[in-house]
Formats: C-alpha cells, sequence, structure tokens
C-alpha cells in the first residue's frame, strides 16, 4: 500500500471511493433514503478544491485509490477518513489517519477534532478520540444523519 498526497487527478478515484463508503459501510447505521441523499450530494468537482486548499492524502493498492483522508489545518478537523468497502479493515483508514496527525503534530496542532458517523465511532475510539457530543446533521430539507462530535488531544 501507497499512501501519498492527493492530486487534482485523483479526484474521480476519490469521489467513487466516497460514495462507495457512504452506500456500502454506512448501511449498517443509515436508512436506504439516507444513504440516497447523502452521496448523491456527493460531486466529483469539490475534491479538488479540497485537494487545493486542505491536507489530502489518498491510499493505494496496486495503483488503485481505495481511500482517502482530509484535514483542515485552520481548524484542526479531520474531515475524511474513507475507505472503499471492498477494502476495510486491512489498516488503510488508519495509516490515513496516522499520516493526517503526523502532518497536524507538525503544524503545531494539539487537538484534533471530528464528526463521525454512527459507523465509524468504534474506529474513531480506537484511534483514541473521546466522543463529546451528539448530534444531527442536516443534509437535506428532509433528511439529517445522526453523528458524533469527537476529539483527542495529540
Amino acid at each position: 500500500m501507497l499512501i501519498r498526497k492527493a492530486v487534482k487527478s485523483d479526484s474521480e478515484a476519490i469521489w467513487k471511493v466516497h460514495y462507495d463508503a457512504i452506500k456500502n459501510v454506512c448501511s449498517s447505521h443509515y436508512t436506504q433514503n439516507q444513504l440516497e441523499v447523502w452521496a448523491g450530494k456527493l460531486k466529483q468537482s469539490s475534491y479538488i478544491e479540497s485537494i487545493e486548499t486542505k491536507i489530502m492524502f489518498v491510499a493505494e493498492v496496486n495503483s488503485v485509490i481505495v481511500g482517502f483522508g482530509q484535514l483542515n489545518l485552520a481548524n484542526g478537523e479531520i474531515e475524511a477518513v474513507y475507505v472503499i468497502s471492498s477494502n476495510l479493515r486491512l489498516g488503510i483508514g488508519k495509516e490515513l489517519f496516522q499520516k493526517l496527525e503526523t502532518i497536524a503534530k507538525e503544524k503545531g496542532i494539539r487537538e484534533l477534532s471530528l464528526i463521525s458517523s454512527l459507523n465509524a465511532v468504534k474506529f474513531y475510539k480506537q484511534l483514541g478520540f473521546t466522543p463529546k457530543n451528539e448530534k444531527t446533521h442536516k443534509i437535506a430539507e428532509d433528511t439529517v444523519l445522526q453523528c458524533v462530535e469527537m476529539e483527542k488531544a495529540i
């Protein structure tokens, strides 16, 4: 596996990972309607802006992008760690997170925060995050997602 900085030409592959993870990994905790609305809001072009303005890494296996992670240095927020459903539980998400955490430490960030989907709470707890608040995230006029705010001192 290779972890590398994302480049603009990765945007379609990142979108595919994100879409797959929502539809197939998050289905354990959210309804089909919630998943359809959530995944339907994803736009390939939005990843280009994140690649240019935030810290984003991709994970490759056999030259195929199978995961990505994103850090917002401005506020110390882990905005994404997603792995395609066919490559779960192989340590890919953990390695992506550790890369982001290393960058955050190097930049002087002392605490990381994130908003976790319900299915990922256990994953983030294993990485040392502590749940702070349960909340809802409105993704459409008639659709909300339950999620958990979490933080970790680094």
